[in-house]
């Protein structure tokens, strides 16, 4: 199914108002793709209103002050989702992705936060921090920023991947899934309280091993120059 369209807006700008000056909402069934292109900007990605439709997709974007508001991000139909590309100089861009949506993020410099959005996402920022906090399972990969990424996810397909070019990289995953896990820093320290035990040789460290009597999954964390740290995650009381 083609996502449809609904609605195309474009709002003016006031000096002294965080307002959007564009807004594009349309439809994205469970199973298909929203990737987002971007250039400069912070990227929010959230699941949709908690009062509004599930399969309802939000792109809007900010301005930064008293400039003159960049072209309006490029949506285009692929087979299977959508590509939203916004290459100029933003504030922000809000993304919200409906149910069951995989989401894609590619930013060439800003912050890229995602919270909440319940199909599974992948980022890669080349000059900024990623923070993403998931129910289900994601991949990020950072040239030069820190990396945190808290997942519920205690099953997927093949190898996770998480790293930084320089930049500390934070992971936390379910305690009672079960993977096998490889962490390398060139330059920094490891620590994990998974109970697991590495090697180090000069400024380099390493752990392999596997978690829960291992499995098919498997989780790679690496940075050139940071620290890593693998955390359990325990399920609220």
């Amino acid at each position: 199914m083609k996502p449809a369209l609904l609605l195309l807006a474009l709002l003016p700008v006031a000096c002294s108002s965080p307002a959007p000056y564009t807004t594009r909402v349309g439809v994205l069934k469970p199973g298909m793709s929203l990737s987002i292109r971007t250039g400069t900007g912070v990227v929010n990605a959230y699941q949709p209103l908690a009062n509004g439709p599930r399969d309802v997709y939000t792109i809007s974007a900010t301005a930064l002050p008293k400039q003159t508001p960049p072209p309006a991000p490029a949506v285009h139909q692929i087979p299977g989702g959508l590509i939203v590309s916004a290459p100029g100089t933003l504030q922000a861009l809000l993304v919200r992705a409906p149910d069951g949506v995989n989401l894609d993020v590619d930013s060439r410099r800003g912050n890229v936060n995602v919270t909440d959005v319940t199909g599974n996402v992948r980022v890669v920022a080349r000059e900024g921090n990623v923070d993403v906090k998931v129910p289900g399972y994601a991949q990020v990969a950072a040239a030069q920023g820190n990396v945190s990424v808290m997942m519920g996810a205690t099953q997927w397909p093949g190898t996770l991947r998480f790293s930084s070019g320089r930049g500390d990289v934070e992971v936390w995953i379910v305690a009672k899934a079960a993977f096998r896990v490889h962490l390398h820093t060139e330059d920094g320290v490891l620590f994990t309280d998974f109970g697991l035990r590495g090697t180090s040789k000069g400024a380099a460290e390493t752990i392999d091993g596997t978690v829960n009597g291992g499995s098919d999954q498997r989780i790679d964390i690496e940075t050139s120059a940071g620290a890593i740290r693998l955390l359990r995650l325990e399920p609220q009381p």
